[in-house]
């Protein structure tokens, strides 16, 4: 009886756990990771983005992010970068992502690049 209650509460706590996935998009040096969350729904739990000639990517804090519009199934992402003055972090960039196709503006500049959903 006792392993049966054990059984039910960690297949219960599995099944609430938040999963991941991740999504990205790529193009004239620029890399951004997108970490999907999904518990009740599709979330944007993470970014990374990586520039032109850096070595690495750069986590990018949620709290400087906004999440304009987000809807996976329909495949469309708004999402803006505030750079607080952080000199660590990238300069302000707006991603516009519909279905695989994605527009980073960044520096006064557009770069369109593909967007892979990865769900």
């Amino acid at each position: 009886m006792r392993y049966a209650v054990l059984a039910t509460v960690a297949v219960g706590l599995c099944s609430s756990a938040l999963a991941t996935s991740s999504a990205s998009f790529e193009a004239q040096g620029y890399l951004l990771d997108v970490v999907i969350g999904d518990d009740s729904r599709p979330i944007v739990a993470g970014l990374s983005m990586a520039t032109p000639g850096s070595a690495r990517s750069v986590q990018i804090p949620m709290r400087h992010i906004r999440i304009e519009s987000f809807d996976a199934e329909k495949q469309i992402l708004l999402l803006r970068f505030e750079n607080p003055g952080d000199s660590t972090l990238p300069r302000d960039f707006f991603l516009t992502v519909r279905n695989d196709s994605a527009v980073l503006q960044i520096d006064g500049k557009s770069v369109a690049g593909r967007f892979s959903w990865g769900m």
